[in-house]
């Protein structure tokens, strides 16, 4: 029974994670995206874990099937896209828009995604000549 004025809570954590389209691009593409993006209105900060830098774009909740899913512990991406780079840094300097960057190292589920992200990783190298500066 609860106490009056008590608050119940109830953690369901996330089991699965479904990616529906995952695309490696190079960290100069991927940067540029972002930026967009913000142009648009819809600015994103991209997340880091394990060397790689992604942006996870989740489904939308407009059907009960996908809240359902949700409740029961998966997460649906509609989309990621992603970039290899090792080294953790909280700004991609790149104009005309600096680029932020979350470290997600203690986030279980997005470390994860990112463990997968570099396994299967196609370009080994994503950091090239003409890529953005990584601020140090």
């Amino acid at each position: 029974m609860l106490e009056e004025g008590k608050v119940e809570i109830d953690y369901k954590p996330i089991k699965h994670v479904t990616i529906i389209e995952c695309t490696q691009l190079p960290l100069k593409e991927l940067t540029r995206r972002v930026q967009t993006m913000t142009q648009l209105g819809h600015p994103a900060p991209l997340n880091w874990a394990e060397g790689v830098v992604f942006l996870c774009l989740p489904m939308p909740l407009d059907t009960n099937d996908l809240v359902e899913k949700m409740l029961e512990g998966e997460v649906v991406f509609q989309s990621v896209v992603y970039a290899l780079m090792p080294k953790y840094d909280s700004i991609i300097k790149d104009r005309p828009y600096d680029v932020f960057v979350l470290n997600q190292t203690p986030n279980k589920v997005l470390r994860e995604v990112a463990i997968w992200l570099n396994k299967h990783a196609s370009i080994k190298n994503s950091i090239t000549p003409e890529s953005p500066k990584i601020q140090s």
